[in-house]
């Protein structure tokens, strides 16, 4: 599957779980479908605009939102962890009350949480 979001953001935007889940169940249905080895499928989710294209590395939204994206920041990614991470405590409180084979549904959004739809 390719969709055109920026990095970090490939299953959705933070807290935009309707989004997320539209965009992975698009997803999953499709690579479903998948009959040829190398077939890609171009989903058709954009960010509001491609500002983040010129410096994917260093984009974000905060600094978008700001307005301080003209000069480069480098590349602004987190390092990689072996733990974990949650979009906000009630995710982490859900994933933690379940197996750990299954915590990855609840960071994905297909498991339900608590208090959302």
């Amino acid at each position: 599957m390719f969709v055109d979001l920026p990095l970090g953001h490939t299953s959705g935007l933070p807290h935009d779980f309707s989004g997320q889940r539209i965009l992975l169940t698009e997803g999953l249905t499709a690579a479903h479908r998948l009959a040829e080895p190398g077939t890609i499928v171009d989903l058709p989710y954009r960010y509001i605009d491609d500002h983040w294209k010129a410096e994917p590395l260093g984009w974000s939204r905060i600094r978008q939102i700001e307005q301080t994206t003209a000069e480069p920041a480098g590349d602004t990614r987190s390092e990689r962890s072996p733990e974990p991470k949650y979009q906000d405590e009630a995710d982490r409180i859900a994933a933690q009350q379940i197996e750990w084979e299954q915590q990855s549904l609840v960071c994905h959004g297909l498991a339900p949480v608590e208090g959302r739809t």
